[in-house]
């Protein structure tokens, strides 16, 4: 099985205990303000990647939990994410409190961390007044055994500029450089679902790897977990998400916090991946989750996940549930479904496939004289409906004005005509039909031309009906 490639970019892990401000200095690095700071212990669980820029070279940068974990199942999922950070990354910044002092589970931390990877900066964090630049370079913190501390401010960026520096000397004397910033495009794609549908299963299987911590406790993922790789030749981000429940069930600040965060995730997509349980119904949330991502003008994919545990499945069990789901959620007739199991690692790179597909799909440019044309055929099929209160519409006009996603100009004679909503849905459909856009919505903007309306056979009152031949293309 062919499996994503890693991007290659030098990876630089940010490691420590709880609360000595991982996060906020990954925010500042990646100038991203994904990761949710809290003084909440552990608000980081999983591992988080985004680039980071400094004097027009690139690099990435990992987030990670703090290493004092509990011995549950969730906390040793954090640790062992730590730890592959630290083995994986070409530079490891070990993050120790000034204001806090050295404590014995940095001692202990440190240790883990030497024998995972040999490659350490220790960094002395939250310097923020003079009086404790003296304390970041005391003896204290030379127990370590990690050379001299680097004094920083993660919350006022006081020191970063020096630290970048050293960090791209240290990388490039160990022979992993940063490259020149990249121009081309990729390809983000973002999981969204309501909690345990199974979003992290999916991201892992994709990957190859165990990217996120896998759990049946809801909301174990708290924030937007990216991860870049190339696929086909293609490069590609990979966005996991945390659980969207209904706003009147978001009982925690840290879980208010984290759906805000996927909302910022979904508006920097390209292509938002629904994943649906294939052993449920499609509940209210899967609903109000469509609604967010119609809204939102993202290209959309419908994974049906645990299509495994389906029983007496036959050839008809497919479409019978795309039917269903398609009359609880009509408005997506147009997003396309792939039956998964990330369990099993069934069909989920079909995903990374579809969502090249759209993007094509979203780009997609029609010209004038073809929409021209279009328009005369359809108005032929079906003459335009007026809406309630309004004027019968002369559409004199339609153009594409936008990609990503695909928009097109409808102009209508007269101050007062409005096109009906079901003759637009039926002009959308032919539009489909004839030029494509799959998984993808298309924006119509109304503009109303006060000039006065021509008398033009085909949009106005007629003594017969149209025929069906008259309309064939």
């Amino acid at each position: 099985m062919t499996l994503p490639k890693t991007r290659n970019l030098p990876l630089v892990a940010i490691v420590g205990r709880a609360n000595v401000g991982k996060s906020t200095l990954w925010n500042r690095l990646t100038e991203t303000g994904r990761a949710i700071v809290s003084s909440v212990p552990h608000t980081t669980r999983d591992r988080n990647y985004a680039p980071c820029l400094w004097r027009g070279k690139i690099f990435n940068v990992v987030d990670t939990g703090g290493m004092d974990v509990e011995k549950t199942e969730i906390g040793q999922g954090i640790k062992k994410q730590a730890e592959l950070a630290i083995k994986e990354a070409d530079l490891v910044l070990f993050l120790v409190d000034v204001q806090a002092g050295l404590l014995p589970q940095d001692v202990q931390f440190a240790k883990q961390a030497k024998k995972l990877n040999s490659k350490i900066l220790l960094v002395a964090n939250k310097t923020d007044r003079n009086a404790l630049l003296g304390t970041a370079a005391s003896g204290e913190f030379w127990k370590l055994g990690l050379d001299e501390p680097i004094p920083i401010s993660a919350a006022s960026g006081r020191g970063l500029g020096d630290l970048l520096d050293i960090m791209v000397e240290k990388l490039t004397k160990l022979g992993k450089p940063p490259i020149d910033s990249e121009k081309e495009s990729e390809l983000r794609i973002v999981i969204m679902g309501r909690p345990n549908v199974g979003k992290s299963s999916l991201m892992n299987a994709v990957l190859g790897e165990e990217r996120a911590i896998v759990s049946p406790v809801a909301h174990t993922t708290r924030e937007p977990l990216d991860t870049s790789f190339v696929w086909r030749g293609h490069p590609i981000t990979l966005v996991d998400t945390a659980g969207m429940r209904k706003r009147a069930r978001i009982t925690e600040r840290l879980e208010e916090e984290g759906v805000e965060r996927n909302r910022q995730a979904l508006s920097r997509a390209d292509v938002a991946v629904l994943v649906v349980d294939a052993t449920d119904d499609p509940r209210k949330q899967d609903k109000h989750l469509a609604e967010i991502l119609q809204e939102a003008h993202r290209g959309l994919i419908i994974a049906v996940n645990k299509w495994d545990l389906v029983t007496d499945k036959n050839t008809k069990t497919a479409k019978t549930y795309e039917d269903l789901v398609r009359q609880s959620l009509p408005f997506l007739d147009w997003a396309p479904f792939v039956f998964i199991s990330a369990k099993q690692g069934q069909r989920v790179r079909d995903i990374l496939d579809i969502a090249l597909k759209i993007r094509d799909e979203r780009e997609r440019i029609i010209e004038d004289n073809a929409l021209d044309k279009f328009l005369k055929q359809a108005i032929a099929r079906q003459r335009p409906r007026a809406a309630k209160g309004s004027e019968t519409p002369y559409i004199s006009s339609v153009i594409q004005t936008a990609t990503n996603p695909p928009r097109f100009k409808m102009t209508v004679r007269g101050s007062k005509s409005a096109v009906h909503q079901a003759w637009l849905k039926f002009f959308e459909r032919r539009i489909r039909e004839k030029f494509g856009f799959e998984g993808t919505p298309i924006v119509f903007d109304i503009e109303n031309d006060t000039r006065p309306v021509k008398q033009v056979p085909g949009q106005h009152k007629r003594k017969r009906p149209i025929g069906r031949r008259a309309g064939r293309y």
